[in-house]
């Protein structure tokens, strides 16, 4: 016997309802505060329900609320010595398209608990797995270098914009982020003015500059077209110069540290081996993914990154709209740089990539490509809890291939119900596609596939050649 409760989280309360396997609500629900008394008092309710029914176990349903859920997931996971208690994170959305099903549109707290439990008694979904609590700590030290790095970014930007107007010859310098000793240099030379007043010893003195830069640096200054050196200009240059360094030293600071919590993690340990991840790509896929094993496919990895295709077709009408951009957006800022490198150094993803180019595709689009398998080599590195092969590319590459005889008789068996299928009342298009089908021609444009086509294709090319 199974009792659900589901538990709608609120800032400071939770109403809880409970829910048996006839679909009735006990009338022991309510609301309760986050808070030791509150905590105690809905202890007493379960001990209560316990106590009527020995052989009771509880289900526990939380939505994630912000982190407010947190405090009662402590409370409900300490219940775990004395009471049988199955307890689930609840993705907000998949419960709410579960309830549109039913067509249930009121809420409210009482409502939306009652809603939770009905959704664990009929609704779950393979991907509701127990609550994972060893990440919670390092989920919220990567958000607070997430919120850094957003905050750096915004400063460099307003930087980068007052630049043109404060010291335009340094722009040339600026073009692929800020050097470290540019900022040094408009720390103490904010504006064109006062940079042009400075002495070439004392300029050299910052590191990278060297006593010839220093020269030109000045000399350029002198001739400079800025138009802002005020006062106020200079306060707020040197502001932003201050807010970047800042930054750069907190997140270098908090990376530290969650890579020391988390380099000894088994899942980053395997991530880490694959060629082109390093460690600290290791550690956000860990830290965004959680348990990896909880998707049930690959595919399902990808979806959650947001580089699934996305495509729309209905009758002739096909559109590739490209990838749905649904997921988790910081996966996808990791994968970028790692998959580049992943490009150059690890052959599995290089021969794809090449494979791809040769094929006529986009490079933008081979590399989106090129992230979409690289998550496929991670999960099913993970998944069987093997470090990176180096080599299994290479034999599975020498490895023949062969057409078995499953295939030829369904080859055969399509050509000989080619007639029959073209007699359908289809359009023009899907009779193209039904043809492309029977016959496929390798290495011949798709738009020319079909019977005879590569016959043609074998005309027009002798023909050039000619």
């Amino acid at each position: 016997m199974k009792i659900f409760i589901g538990a709608d989280v609120s800032k400071g309360y939770a109403d809880v309802q409970f829910r048996n396997e006839a679909a009735t609500f006990l009338v022991e629900g309510g609301v309760f505060d986050d808070t030791a008394s509150g905590h105690r008092l809905l202890l007493d309710r379960m001990t209560a329900l316990k106590q009527k029914s020995p052989e009771v176990d509880f289900v526990v349903g939380l939505e994630a609320s912000g982190g407010l859920e947190r405090n009662w997931e402590k409370f409900f996971r300490s219940l775990k010595s004395s009471f049988d208690v199955e307890l689930l994170l609840l993705n907000p959305l998949a419960v709410k398209k579960y309830l549109e099903r039913d067509l249930r549109r009121n809420r409210t707290d009482k409502i939306s608990a009652r809603n939770i439990a009905d959704y664990l008694a009929c609704g779950r979904r393979r991907q509701d797995l127990e609550y994972e609590r060893d990440l919670l700590g390092a989920r919220g030290l990567y958000r607070c270098i997430t919120a850094a790095m957003g905050r750096r970014v915004q400063a460099q930007c307003e930087l980068q914009t007052l630049l043109p107007q404060v010291q335009p010859e340094l722009v040339q310098y600026c073009r692929y982020g800020l050097p470290q000793w540019i900022l040094e240099l408009l720390l103490a030379y904010p504006t064109a003015d006062r940079l042009a007043k400075a002495r070439v010893k004392t300029l050299a003195k910052i590191n990278h500059i060297t006593p010839q830069r220093a020269a030109e640096l000045i000399a350029s200054a002198k001739e400079s077209v800025a138009s802002l050196s005020d006062e106020a200009t200079s306060a707020a240059i040197i502001f932003l110069v201050k807010e970047i360094q800042h930054q750069n030293q907190k997140v270098d600071q908090l990376q530290n540290m969650l890579t020391d919590s988390l380099k000894n993690d088994p899942d980053v340990k395997i991530m880490d081996s694959i060629l082109g991840i390093g460690l600290w790509t290791a550690i956000v896929l860990r830290v965004e993914y959680g348990n990896i094993e909880r998707f049930h496919s690959a595919a399902a990895a990808v979806a959650y990154a947001g580089l699934d295709p996305r495509i729309d077709q209905s009758g002739d009408m096909k559109r590739n709209i490209g990838i749905s951009r649904a997921g988790r957006i910081h996966i996808r800022s990791a994968l970028f740089m790692p998959t580049l490198a992943a490009i150059r150094s690890n052959p599995a993803i290089r021969d794809f990539y090449q494979r791809l180019i040769a094929a006529g595709k986009e490079e933008k689009v081979a590399i989106v490509a090129c992230m979409r398998k690289l998550i496929h080599i991670i999960y099913a590195c993970v998944v069987t809890g093997k470090a990176f092969d180096r080599n299994y590319h290479h034999q599975k590459k020498q490895a023949p291939k062969t057409v078995s005889g499953m295939q030829s008789l369904a080859q055969i068996a399509a050509s000989m119900n080619l007639k029959a299928a073209l007699a359908a009342p289809v359009s023009k298009q899907e009779a193209k596609r039904r043809k492309a089908a029977a016959a496929p021609q390798n290495g011949i444009n798709h738009l020319m596939r079909g019977p005879g086509a590569a016959l043609n294709n074998n005309k027009s090319t002798s023909g050039k050649n000619a």
